[in-house]
């Protein structure tokens, strides 16, 4: 399992509500919101599914800009 998580900047912060539901809607995990930022977990298999969410996340009316904080590497914890 590969996580990644980062966050999304609105361009206002009255679209905050209508992003976090686009968001929830397509399954992503929201672990926190501070002013126009929202904070998201993602959790999928392999990282071409990632990063096509993270790619997808930038089509979202309202959203600004997608940032990517963490990434776990699948097989890091594996000798």
């Amino acid at each position: 399992m590969i996580i990644a998580s980062g966050y999304v900047e609105v361009n206002d912060i009255s679209d905050i509500e209508k992003v976090v539901s686009s968001l929830k809607s397509i399954g992503i995990e929201i672990n926190g919101i501070k002013d126009e930022k929202i904070v998201y977990l993602i959790e999928n298999q392999d990282i071409s599914s990632i990063r096509k969410e993270i790619d997808a996340l930038k089509n979202i009316e309202g959203v600004r800009n997608v940032y990517l904080t963490y990434f776990s590497l699948e097989g890091s914890d594996e000798e």
